[in-house]
This record gives structure tokens, C-alpha cells and sequence, in this order.
């Protein structure tokens, strides 16, 4: 009796499929959020979290635990990679979850459906550009008097 197989294939063999994988979740550590179809976002999600909550376990525990943790790593991701991983790791205080999709909208070649794919818990950065943007906007609006209305009572 026939069973229908698990996930996406995406149009590709296994081997093409991991690797695959292996190279979005390796942008998604570096950029922090990626845009991708949606089908990928989706079979990324899963493949993702699972290294995550690997990472989270190798941080509690002896020596033993986490080399073991680091070496089960090291079968799909590089050294700066996995350090980046075990820093995300230290950050997430979820108990899973750790990544969210966003829909965009359709590619306009193909019109495939695109979505965003990002972690939930990111350090913060703010360029100090962005930070001085808001600074000046803040002050626009404290000396900017509000506009009165007239009402007849």
C-alpha cells in the first residue's frame, strides 16, 4: 500500500533537498530574516527550530552535552554559523517557536507566493542613523502645538 511521504519536495532529489536547507538556514543565521517562497518559508520553519532547540540543549548541561550537541551541528552548518546559532540560542527564552513567516506579496515573474521568514527573538541593532531619525521626529511632534478646535457648547 502506497503512503503519501511527508514535506515538500520542492522539485528536487534528497541529497539537492538538504542541501538546500543547509544554505537557507545558514542565510537565515547570518541576514536574521530572508524572503523566499513561501513553500520553501514553510519547510525552512521546522528544519530551523530543530538546530535551535539542539543549540538550546547543548547550552545546559557538562562538557559531554554540549560537544555532542556541537558535533550533531556540525553535520549541516560551518563554525561561525554554529556560533552564531548558540548566540540566538542564549537570547530565545520560548519554549519553541522560534522563527515567523510573514506573507508578501506574489512574485511578479511568476506570480509565486513570497513570504519572509525571520527569527522572533533578534538582538537589537539600531544604526545610529536610524536612532537619530526617530530623535529628530520626537522633537517635530513635542513642538508641532496641537491643533484646537472650536466647539459651540
Amino acid at each position: 500500500m502506497n503512503k503519501r511521504k511527508k514535506g515538500r519536495s520542492l522539485g528536487r532529489e534528497k541529497d539537492q533537498y538538504k542541501a538546500l536547507m543547509r544554505t537557507l538556514l545558514v542565510s537565515l543565521i547570518d541576514n536574521k530574516k530572508i524572503i523566499t517562497t513561501l513553500a520553501k518559508a514553510k519547510e525552512l520553519r521546522p528544519f530551523a527550530e530543530r538546530k535551535l532547540s539542539i543549540a538550546k540543549r547543548g547550552l545546559s548541561g557538562d562538557n559531554l552535552n554540549k560537544m555532542s550537541k556541537v558535533r550533531l551541528l556540525k553535520k549541516d552548518l560551518s563554525d561561525k554559523s554554529i556560533k552564531e546559532l548558540l548566540v540566538l540560542a542564549e537570547l530565545s527564552k520560548r519554549e519553541g517557536g522560534y522563527t515567523r513567516i510573514i506573507k508578501l506579496m506574489n512574485r511578479k515573474s511568476d506570480a509565486s507566493p513570497m513570504a519572509m521568514i525571520e527569527w522572533t527573538d533578534k538582538p537589537a541593532e539600531v544604526k545610529k542613523e536610524d536612532s537619530k531619525k526617530v530623535a529628530k521626529k520626537a522633537d517635530k511632534k513635542e513642538k508641532t502645538p496641537a491643533k484646537e478646535t472650536n466647539k459651540k457648547k
